[in-house]
């Protein structure tokens, strides 16, 4: 029974991942990046104590466990993604054009099961998005595939066009024509 209830969790999850990546919306409402180092020291883990965090693993409902919700994340990621050969039809160029690109870093690809697959973050309207080689080219080639579409997609408070009520995500301001440096330096000092 409690297979079937992880099941339906992560099915809701992965539904829940794939709807927003498919609307170009952040993964997570409240996006907070950042990871624990994979060893801490006793300083440390006390120092992470005192502000109320737990060390324990994770035992609350399967809903709420990051790594399920990576996980669901991550196959949407995948699934919603083109092939290699699904961009080339969708920028109407050849595929040999596209793994070029690809390799130039001028569009972004996830290596999946012995190919490339490409977020649909960065197109629009049957192009790439205004100035994506040049933010692409300027964040950290090591970047988990989730960090690098959950940047593009989530509202930057760096990122405030004047009359807007809120910031826009780095995909939104290439798409607004406003200044490219702004999302580069951004992606410059990403950590």
């Amino acid at each position: 029974m409690k297979d079937v209830v992880i099941d339906e969790v992560a099915a809701k999850l992965y539904a829940e991942a794939r709807r927003r990546l498919l609307r170009n919306e952040p993964l997570r409402s409240d996006s907070a990046g950042g990871h624990l180092a994979p060893s801490l020291s006793v300083g440390e883990v006390a120092a992470l104590r005192a502000v109320g965090l737990s060390m324990e693993p994770f035992e609350e409902g399967a809903e709420d466990d990051p790594l399920m919700q990576s996980i669901g994340d991550y196959m949407a990621l995948l699934e919603t993604s083109y092939t290699t050969s699904e961009a080339a039809k969708y920028l109407k160029v050849d595929a040999s054009r596209v793994r070029q690109r690809l390799r130039e870093r001028s569009l972004y690809g996830i290596d999946y099961d012995g190919e490339k697959r490409l977020p649909r973050f960065q197109f629009e309207r049957q192009k790439v998005i205004p100035g994506f080689r040049e933010v692409i080219t300027a964040l950290p080639q090591a970047l988990n595939p989730l960090d690098v579409a959950e940047w593009f997609l989530s509202p930057n408070p760096d990122l405030e066009i004047d009359g807007q009520e809120n910031p826009l995500s780095p995909r939104n301001w290439l798409l607004s024509g406003a200044q490219v440096e702004a999302v580069v330096a951004l992606a410059r000092g990403f950590e």
